[in-house]
Parts: C-alpha cells; structure tokens; sequence
C-alpha cells in the first residue's frame, strides 16, 4: 500500500489539501476531485472532526483515492491518524517522532522541510518523499540547485504554489504539489457550485499533465 500511495501522487503530482471545511463538504468535494481526476486528498488534523472524516472517507473511496492526514505534529497525531484509516501522512517540520511512527505502521509521510540538512536527514530517517515548505518563499531557483546535489530527492513542493507558478516548479525538478486553498475554492463551496469547482479542478489537472 505504501508503495502504491507514492506512486499514486508522483504520477498525479497533486494531493489535495482539505482544511476547515463543513464535515459534509468534504465528501462533496472529494467526489468532485475524483470526478476531475484528483486522487490524494489531505485532511488536516486542525479540522473540525478530522479523524472522522478521514475514517469515513478511506472506506468511501476506497477504490478512488487515497485519503491521508495534515498537521500531523506528534507521534500521537500519526498514531491516531493511522487508526483512523489514513493511508499517508504529511507534517509541517521534521518531526522524528511522527516518521518513527509512520515508518513503524508501514504508511508513508511526508515531513516538513526547508534546509538541505533537513532533507537529507529525513532521507536518513527513511522518507520516500518529502513536503518543502513553505515553498514559495524559497522560490523555483532554490529547488534547481537543490537537483545538482539532492537529484534523487522526491519533493512535493507546499506553500504558495497555484496555476501562475507550478510550471517554473515543474521545470525546477517538483515532483509533486500540496495544494490548499487556491485548489479548494472556499468561495464555490459555499454557493454549492461544485460544476464551476469542477472546472476549476480540471484546469490543474491540465496544467501537469
């Protein structure tokens, strides 16, 4: 599973980030990702009824998506998250707690990192794929000169990322992207006006395919 869940976001490139929407929002949205072609989707710890909603969905889309966990920041966050149903884990920081406990579960996270040393430490800790962030403030050229010595690194790039510059990221060497609320059009949402999120949806689908 582990392996399927990382293949699965390097080949979509994009995992999409749900933060603090209604409970039933979500499934709505997540069947509308589905429908644009959107196969990973976070749901961050600091929503309300997370660990229900990620519980729920990993048995609702089980055959569609895979459905992980955000915010992850202690090993009690991971732990509870993977009983959850949570089928990979993204972190703010480089919490070694968090990996121990991701990697002790056979399930897939994605730490939090900035620093050439934090990267190569996480690869240390035995990260398949780690979460830059935030990135938009290190910019396309930082993750350029990363690729000379850091080739091999899978980097999904969070932060700031959206439809004006994820090309220059691709170019730069990003495997893949978290996308948060420039992806999950708070506004469409809340006027139920899921075709236009649709479409929405589509246009970054477009853009990395």
């Amino acid at each position: 599973m582990k392996q399927q869940v990382l293949e699965n976001i390097l080949n979509k490139k994009i995992v999409a980030i749900l933060r603090g929407l209604e409970y039933e929002d979500n499934f709505k949205v997540m069947e509308t990702l589905i429908e644009a072609g959107i196969t990973n989707f976070e749901v961050t710890l600091n929503t309300k009824k997370a660990l229900t909603i990620i519980e729920e969905a990993s048995k609702k889309y089980e055959k569609a998506a895979y459905v992980g966990a955000g915010t992850v920041k202690s090993k009690t966050d991971a732990l509870q998250a993977i009983e959850a149903g949570a089928q990979f884990l993204i972190s703010p920081n480089l919490s070694e707690e968090c990996i121990e406990a991701a990697l002790q579960k056979k399930v897939l996270i994605a730490p939090g990192v900035f620093s050439p040393t934090e990267i190569v430490k996480a690869c240390e800790l035995g990260c398949e794929i780690v979460k830059l962030f935030p990135a938009v403030a290190l910019g396309a050229e930082y993750i350029k000169q990363l690729r000379g010595p850091l080739q091999d690194v899978k980097i999904m790039a969070v932060g700031g990322m959206d439809l004006s510059n994820m090309g220059a990221y691709i170019k730069a060497g990003v495997n893949a992207f978290g996308l948060g609320s420039c992806l999950v059009n708070t506004k469409l949402i809340s006027e139920g006006r899921y075709d236009l999120l649709k479409s929405h949806f589509q246009e970054y689908v477009n853009l990395i395919s």
